[in-house]
């Protein structure tokens, strides 16, 4: 004779603990900042992605760096070079290290210019942050 199979029973908790970390990890390494205007530093005006993020105020360490629709790239409200963009964000490294660049590409500049400035950033050794427009 042959003996009754029981149910087969499948628990899924160790799966769902591992969905909830991934989840956790992708949430907390996400670094995107939505900027308010500030009267201190001057805007570039450019037309940034729609985003439904909450805005974040800007630390006094930030450095901000935009790229206008053009290809234009500014740090903190003034035209700068490649070069001189380099060696501003050096000069902030050394200052503080734990310096945010704050990349804001316009998006209709093609995605090289802005990798070109996140390399530069890097090089630097500095963080860098995007920032999206709110709804």
């Amino acid at each position: 004779m042959l003996a009754g199979r029981g149910s087969t029973v499948v628990d899924i908790t160790a799966l769902v603990d591992v969905v909830f970390q991934l989840l956790i990890f992708f949430l907390l390494t996400s670094s995107y900042i939505n900027q308010p205007p500030s009267p201190e530093a001057p805007q570039v005006p450019v037309d940034l992605p729609e985003s439904s993020v909450e805005a974040t105020t800007q630390r006094i360490d930030d450095v901000t760096v935009a790229v206008d629709e053009k290809g234009d790239i500014f740090l903190d409200g003034a035209r700068v070079t490649v070069e001189e963009l380099g060696v501003n964000l050096a000069r902030a490294a050394n200052k503080n290290p734990n310096t945010v660049v704050l990349i804001r590409g316009d998006q209709r500049v093609p995605y090289g210019r802005i990798a070109e400035v996140m390399t530069i950033a890097r090089t630097s050794r500095l963080r860098i942050s995007a920032t999206l427009r709110g709804e």
